[in-house]
């Protein structure tokens, strides 16, 4: 925001403005997006740059199931292991180097706590914080939530409930894995995406994460999916982490550099035709963003990976609405991350929970993990990459739900096993939604030059209200075209 619109920032962080505590992946071709946007310069986009794969796996434990095994290899997708720390710390240099247009500097604080902010509709919204327990009051124009997937901003917004599925998520950063291509090595040329190695336990299907980055260094998760309500224990998790670790690798000369855990946000409740209630993300010159909009995909989960394919979008619509003062609820709550690809994905993360009703079945969630390779896999890597990277179109993705039955027939009894009649009409929702999308998109495409001729002819006709409906469409349209190519 004041690099590419020379606005002037202030950045607080209870810790370390810059400092993150799990790594990230993302493919090269939504990483360029950063150049893109003027954040990063060639150069400084490859000081961030751990590592580059060829290839990566997503497999399941087929040792009980009751149908073909079968596993992807994407080459793709989450396929750049970026140094985060390095890139927070080029931003934070950036931030600070920067003159905005007002002409005072920008400001970075650390060490500083958010307690709670008061907000004059029509002047600015005053936010307190506490720094090395000192209090400060500091007013603005907006208050941006970044704080994670546990914001108390975004909870009072959602009414405790700013996501209905999560990820609890434990694992390390270590050195001296054994390096090679069996399965209990470490190919430095390969990200494992997604793998699991048993069936679920105590009902909960655990799945691996495995990326090599810097020199020797492999950063491995362990994470399962579960409903926001039920008892979870990340101390608990590592117990299963680190007893379960020796038999995915060879852990004979690991030594750990750090751990990293946290709750990732794995979707929320879609909203029903009927329902006036929605996942909320802003009041008046407030909204929340990143992992305190839980907005990723339910799939992988990458949060960094959804909100730089967003970037360019988001920070337009909110200078837009600087500039023109367009900072109520219900302008900001439209300025969100693309959200009807990740919708109907969600339904299919409710398959990745170990339900209590199939403890008789302890390879159910693996069965139907297979399944669903097997039908990606038949539609070949174009769709199977769009899948993974949220712009699979309407068409490729009614094919994927059309196939998935000729290969496994249980799926409708599983469904209804699975999802309530609320979440299924929710899933037929989602599903129009991204169809009304694609329709859009292809008369986009073929109008929109037309259409801005008329509207450049007749600018007297449009008010500050169209105007910033047609940035809202036009940013979100210009965004999926992009993702398109």
């Amino acid at each position: 925001m004041t690099i590419c619109y020379g606005l002037r920032v202030l950045v607080f962080d209870r810790f370390t403005v810059g400092a993150v505590h799990r790594e990230w992946n993302i493919s090269r071709d939504e990483l360029n997006e950063l150049l893109t946007v003027g954040l990063l310069t060639p150069d400084e986009l490859e000081q961030v740059i751990q590592r580059e794969y060829t290839d990566g796996l997503v497999c399941f434990a087929s040792a009980h199931i009751q149908v073909p095994p079968a596993e992807l290899h994407l080459k793709d997708v989450l396929n750049v292991a970026v140094d985060a720390e390095r890139l927070t710390q080029l931003c934070v240099q950036k931030i600070k180097a920067h003159q905005p247009r007002s002409g005072l500097p920008n400001r970075i604080l650390h060490r500083t706590s958010f307690e709670h902010c008061k907000v004059a509709p029509q002047q600015n919204v005053n936010v307190s914080v506490t720094t090395e327990g000192e209090a400060y009051m500091y007013a603005a124009r907006l208050l941006v939530d970044g704080m994670g997937s546990t914001s108390p901003i975004a909870c009072q917004l959602n009414c405790g409930r700013p996501f209905s599925l999560v990820c609890p998520t434990v694992g390390t950063v270590a050195h001296g894995y054994k390096v090679g291509t069996t399965p209990d090595a470490i190919d430095p040329e390969l990200g494992e995406i997604l793998v699991t190695t048993e069936d679920a336990r105590n009902g909960r299907q655990l799945i691996w994460e495995a990326f090599p980055g810097h020199d020797d260094q492999v950063a491995i998760y362990l994470f399962h999916y579960a409903e926001t309500g039920q008892p979870v224990d990340l101390l608990e998790l590592f117990d299963d982490f680190f007893a379960l670790l020796l038999s995915y690798k060879d852990t004979s000369n690991v030594e750990i550099i750090r751990p990293v855990y946290g709750f990732i946000p794995a979707g929320y409740n879609i909203t029903l035709p009927w329902q006036k209630e929605r996942k909320v993300l802003a009041y008046d010159r407030v909204i929340s963003l990143g992992d305190a909009a839980a907005f990723q995909s339910p799939l992988t989960f990458c949060g960094f990976g959804s909100y730089v394919r967003n970037l360019r979008r988001i920070t337009s619509l909110l200078a837009y609405a600087l500039e023109h003062n367009l900072l109520n609820a219900s302008d900001l709550n439209r300025i969100r991350a693309s959200e009807a690809i990740p919708a109907v994905a969600r339904a299919f993360s409710k398959f990745m929970i170990a339900q209590p009703n199939q403890s008789d079945k302890p390879w159910q969630v693996n069965e139907t993990l297979n399944i669903f390779c097997r039908a990606l896999a038949d539609l070949g890597p174009r769709i199977t990459n769009d899948f993974f990277k949220d712009r699979v179109g309407w068409l490729d993705y009614t094919r994927l739900v059309l196939n998935t039955p000729k290969y496994y027939p249980q799926i409708y009894k599983l469904t209804l096993a699975t999802l309530t009649p609320t979440e299924i009409l929710g899933w037929i929702t989602a599903w129009l939604q991204l169809g009304r999308q694609s329709i859009t998109l292809t008369l986009y495409q073929n109008t929109h030059k037309l259409l801005r001729r008329i509207a450049a002819l007749l600018p007297g006709l449009r008010t500050l209200r169209s105007s910033f409906n047609s940035h809202l469409r036009h940013t979100m349209l210009e965004q999926i075209t992009r993702n398109k190519v």
